[in-house]
């Protein structure tokens, strides 16, 4: 044991190999700490880590890029490993809220491009659009009349916004950008219940403006909540019919006079009921008894 003691000593009596075996680890531990401070830069590609997710793939495509990146292309092989999104919902992914953020914002350049057309070809395109008379005569529609009209269904079908939007510019609710821009970002994002109040209340001024009273609240939610494609498809049959509009794919807009036939019509009725008052009660200004 003694001599055990006297070889882990040097000439100056210290103990070289524990130094040595000291100074090793704490090379060790600081290299490990390196190491990790690294890996915390880095990011998890699901599988191994690179500095950024746009090294994920390793030419692998989509089949390398997860973790903390999604894929972002319309095929396993042509696309692009770009950090991943989560909105933090129940049962979300990184993944599925990565798709939705990005058809919504695709979906919503499509919509503002084609808005645009309909704005400058439907609404402003001489004479510009007509506007909802104070005294409105049109028949309230039926909830799935615009099956019957198959470019009024494929525009709520496809171009919602855009016909909600006509309908609140004609009957002089809002603008029509704001409206369209509202309707999209409430009816196709997780706002969409909120969104529901709102469209009450717009639905209830244009029912003001078309038949001069407004439906039950409760029916205009459940509407709202079920049959909103629907209910705007019968709002802008109403619009149109009252304006004398026919508005077809894609921003195709003819006009016709059926509001100057009417007024005739209404003038025609008055004329007729004067000269039965003037026979019934004999008395005609301007002349007779």
């Amino acid at each position: 044991q003694g001599s055990l003691q006297e070889s882990s000593k040097s000439a100056d009596g210290s103990h070289t190999p524990v130094r040595a075996m000291t100074a090793r680890l704490a090379t060790i531990a600081a290299a490990m700490s390196l190491a990790q401070r690294g890996v915390a830069t880095m990011v998890d590609c699901g599988g191994h880590f690179e500095q950024s997710c746009s090294a994920c793939p390793r030419g692998n495509g989509q089949l390398w890029c997860n973790g903390q990146c999604a894929w972002f292309g319309f095929s396993r092989d042509f696309g692009r490993c770009i950090p991943s999104v989560n909105a933090g919902l129940p049962g979300e992914t990184p993944e599925s809220t990565d798709n939705y953020l990005i058809w919504f914002v695709l979906s919503g350049i499509i919509m503002l491009v084609y808005a645009a057309f309909y704005n400058q070809w439907v609404i402003k395109a001489p004479p510009g659009f007509p506007k909802v008379g104070s005294i409105s005569i049109v028949e309230r529609k039926g909830l799935f009349e615009c099956f019957k009209y198959p470019d009024t269904c494929l525009y709520v079908t496809f171009c919602m916004p855009i016909v909600a939007a006509k309908n609140y510019y004609a009957t002089d609710v809002c603008p029509f950008w704001p409206g369209c821009i509202f309707t999209f970002l409430c009816s196709y994002s997780p706002f969409a219940p909120i969104s529901m109040i709102f469209r009450c209340i717009l639905s209830g001024r244009v029912q003001e403006a078309l038949y001069g009273n407004k439906r039950d609240c409760v029916l205009d939610c459940l509407y709202a909540m079920f049959c909103f494609p629907c209910d705007v498809g019968r709002e802008s049959l109403a619009v149109d019919e009252e304006v004398g509009a026919d508005v077809r794919c894609c921003c195709k807009v003819t006009y016709t006079v059926p509001i100057v036939n009417e007024v005739v019509n209404a003038f025609e009725k008055t004329e007729q009921a004067f000269e039965r008052s003037c026979d019934k009660y004999r008395f005609c200004p301007g002349g007779g008894n």
